[in-house]
This record gives structure tokens, sequence and C-alpha cells, in this order.
């Protein structure tokens, strides 16, 4: 078509092919800022752990104080395999055991001792579990990886972490 009658359906096409982009563009941006939290990651701090002849480094965010305990790695929908949290255990009041609520991940969770040594392993803890994660140990500090993680590098209890906040550089 052309003439006047034309031009005001292709304006009309033009002003909506706009709005429609806009919208898009507005969702794209909402979904962004909602799938942020999930994968939000803090500073994190080297980590190693000796393993027979191998040393194993994590990059983790410690979670010192009562409330990053309390959330530890709730919301996250994924970690990789060479990152973590170390919770210092010795900031809660009494011995607390762990659940999985809210954790959308498979998680391993290395129990260390006051010298940084693996006293236990949980492995494999589900995904939003409530069962409570406690080997009956008072733990100084534990090492949250993703689930499979200790099995695949080999990490069993008798190793040992070193990490700043155990006395060891890390």
């Amino acid at each position: 078509m052309t003439g006047p009658a034309g031009n005001g359906l292709a304006n009309r096409g033009r002003r909506l092919i706009r709005c429609v982009m806009k919208n898009l563009a507005a969702i794209a941006v909402t979904s962004l800022l909602f799938a942020l939290p999930a994968f939000a990651q803090g500073a994190t701090e080297k980590l190693t752990i000796a393993s027979g002849d191998k040393t194993h480094t994590i990059n983790v965010e410690l979670a010192d104080t009562p409330d990053e305990i309390a959330k530890g790695l709730t919301g996250r929908a994924t970690l990789a395999a060479d990152h973590g949290m170390l919770l210092d255990m010795r900031a809660l009041p009494q011995a607390a055991p762990l659940t999985m609520r809210g954790v959308q991940v498979e998680l391993d969770l290395l129990f260390l001792a006051p010298d940084g040594k693996i006293v236990a392993i949980v492995q494999h803890a589900r995904a939003g579990s409530l069962r409570p994660l406690d080997p009956g140990l008072r733990s100084v500090a534990i090492v949250e990886i993703p689930g499979g993680q200790a099995a695949a590098l080999g990490i069993k209890p008798g190793d040992k972490a070193e990490h700043r906040i155990l006395g060891h550089a890390g």
C-alpha cells in the first residue's frame, strides 16, 4: 500500500515492534535480577587439603558469623567443582547440626578438628533435606563442597586442611 494510508500502517507496525521489544527487554532484565541470588558468590579465599601425595586447592567463601553459617549455601543453584564454603563453627555459642534446608545442590561436608584434620565426611548430602548432618563430633569448622567431590579427589578422614582460621597458612 502506498500513500498516506500505507505510511500510517507502517508507523503503527513500527510502534508495535518497539513496544514488544521494550516488553521483552523488561522481562529479560527482571528474570536476570531474580536469577542473580542463585549465582551470588562472596569473596573467596584459598583452602588447601593435603591428601596422600596430592594437594587440592578449593576456593572457599568464609561464613564466620551465626547468620552467615545459618545461610550457608542456601539458594545457590550451582557450585563449581573447585569452590565451596568454610563454616567457622566456633562462631556458634553451642553445637548445632546443619541441614540442607534451602540448599539447591548436593554437597559433601568435611568436618575439621582444630588442627585441620578431617575427622568425618558426609557425602552426597541431598539438596533440600531436613535430616540433621552431624557426625556426633564437635568440629571447629566444616567445609562444604559439591556432592561427589570428596570421592573424586580421594579426600578421606585423616587428610589435613589448611586455612588461616585454623592457624595455618592458607
